[in-house]
């Protein structure tokens, strides 16, 4: 009786140490899928660290320190949402203790309506440019690419959604991108290989690539897949109007050529890789899309980590973003590689891309240079200094100035419109409307008159104008240091420095100013038009 009572009591303990295990196994593997991702990211951020640091001890470079806080933060919400950050923003990152702070600020910025905003101008440029003649063509566009970034859309579909794009225009507006190259093969052969290939394919156009191995036939070779579009018009009757409505289609016709110069013969569709489709010619574009977006496709993967790692980094593997090829090898090849392998494995998200690359040291370091790194262009050693694109330097000027405040009144379709009509403004007086890569504002003239003598800087900068920026400072803070912390905090997304303060204070004493508040105002002008204020650091 003792030894079955033993036996029984051995047993039990023996099932209730697996349910144990069991309980723990499975707690383990909950815990494993809910990390997973944030796991995979620091791994693949580490990894990354790792590939640089060894390129910069082969070359002999020693690394910048990491930046400040407040360094990285105006950085992440310049590469992020395309504008500097509130100063509520800087005062509650700056005071937050927490390790893993920066961790979180990229992860609360990606996805947010100001990164919804701002990636969707990007996309929305590198795929049409700025010009903006059928406004109702890029506002179609633009509607499509917010939601697709909105519900995180892979990007290989989100390239087959642009280059396969059919039917009612009004309701699918990927076939505005198509549209503005009013269906021309040549330039949509052109624009797709650059964007979504870094291939300078344009080069082959007129005759043979002279550096690369790009024929004239593949060039038009690859035009043969838009030959065949047509947009064609349908009319009913609105059931709440009674009018009749003409709708626009995008379709696919069975017939459509292109001809190489000086040839009578109609070049047929065929990949990079010399193949040709097999499916039927009505459904070519489709079958280009998924050559393009295919897993052995060489060129893919490696265009869009490229152009992200570009955008973040301030400097691309391959420089210019369409030159991969022979004559422009990548700096780090190893690293690219991985890069676009790991892109692809993750189900190409460009959440994750961008999550894995901004929580790296290499991202994270300052732009300050030491002797040893101070010539690097090449290896990421430090931040590179960038300047502001014109849409940056527009929309930071409207946070610094308080432009939205002063318009609180208005609701969010004025809001809008008003900064579409001064961003109009301020792209033509730059002179740089109709260029389709974002380009580096550059300071011209007209830009500089207008940032002296324009109503945004004037009405914000004033002491005397009820309302404004400066004049809401000088009434709320009362004491000298609290108003050059708000006036700081507000233009260049920081405190003053020591040296900064003392310099304004001799300033003061040395002004012929009767009244401190035009001191105020030569501050705010000053750093508002400073090289600071101006660059991506």
């Amino acid at each position: 009786m003792k030894t079955m009572k033993i036996l029984c009591q051995t047993r039990n303990n023996l099932l209730n140490g697996l349910l144990v295990l069991i309980g723990i196994s499975i707690l383990l593997l909950l815990w494993s899928f809910s990390t997973g991702v944030e796991g995979r990211i620091w791994s693949g951020t580490k990894y990354i660290d790792q590939l640089i640091d060894a390129r910069l001890k082969e070359e002999g470079i020693k690394p910048s320190k990491q930046s400040s806080d407040a360094e990285f933060l105006r950085r992440v919400h310049l590469d992020l949402t395309g504008k500097i950050p509130t100063v509520e923003a800087v005062v509650s990152f700056l005071e937050d203790g927490s390790r893993n702070k920066r961790e979180k600020k990229i992860d609360e910025l990606i996805g947010s309506e100001l990164y919804l905003d701002y990636w969707t101008r990007l996309w929305t440029n590198w795929l049409i440019g700025r010009d903006d003649n059928d406004m109702e063509r890029r506002l179609g566009l633009e509607r499509w690419i917010r939601a697709s970034l909105a519900r995180n859309m892979p990007y290989n579909q989100f390239v087959t959604a642009l280059i396969a794009a059919e039917g009612n225009i009004e309701e699918n507006g990927a076939a505005n991108y198509l549209l503005r190259y009013e269906l021309s093969p040549v330039d949509l052969a052109s624009h797709t290989s650059r964007l979504f290939l870094g291939l300078p394919m344009q080069c082959a156009q007129c005759h043979d690539h002279k550096t690369e191995a790009w024929y004239q036939e593949d060039f038009y070779g690859l035009a043969a897949f838009f030959a065949n579009i047509r947009v064609e018009e349908a009319f009913k009757m609105d059931k709440d109007s009674g009018e009749r409505v003409t709708e626009r289609y995008l379709k696919n016709v069975p017939k459509g050529s292109v001809y190489m110069p000086e040839t009578d013969e109609p070049t047929p569709p065929s990949f990079l890789d010399g193949t040709r489709p097999t499916t039927p010619t009505v459904k070519q574009r489709q079958a280009l899309s998924k050559w393009m977006t295919a897993k052995d496709n060489p060129y893919f993967c490696h265009a869009i980590v490229n152009r992200i790692w570009a955008h973040f980094m301030g400097r691309g593997f391959v420089e210019p973003l369409d030159g991969f090829g022979e004559e422009y090898p990548p700096s780090n090849p190893a690293l690219l590689d991985w890069l676009a392998k790991d892109f692809m494995i993750h189900g190409y998200d460009l959440r994750y891309l961008m999550r894995t690359l901004l929580n790296t040291k290499t991202y994270q370091r300052t732009s300050e240079t030491n002797k040893s790194n101070q010539n690097d262009d090449l290896y990421y050693s430090h931040a590179y200094v960038k300047p502001l694109t014109a849409e940056q330097f527009f929309y930071s000027m409207l946070e610094s100035t308080g432009f939205e405040r002063l318009q609180k009144r208005r609701d969010r379709g004025q809001l809008e419109e008003m900064k579409r009509r001064y961003l109009e403004r301020f792209l033509f007086l730059i002179d740089n409307g109709e260029m389709e890569e974002v380009e580096a504002f550059n300071g011209t003239v007209p830009q500089a008159l207008m940032m002296i003598n324009g109503p945004l800087v004037n009405d914000s900068g004033s002491h005397k104008e009820r309302g404004g920026l400066l004049h809401y400072i000088l009434k709320t803070k009362r004491t000298k240091r609290a108003r050059l912390d708000q006036i700081y905090l507000t233009t260049l997304s920081r405190y003053p420095r020591t040296s900064e303060r003392t310099y304004f204070d001799r300033y003061l004493r040395s002004s012929l100013y009767r009244n401190d508040a035009l001191a105020y105002e030569d501050l705010y002008w000053a750093l508002l038009n400073s090289a600071e204020f101006a660059l991506n650091h």
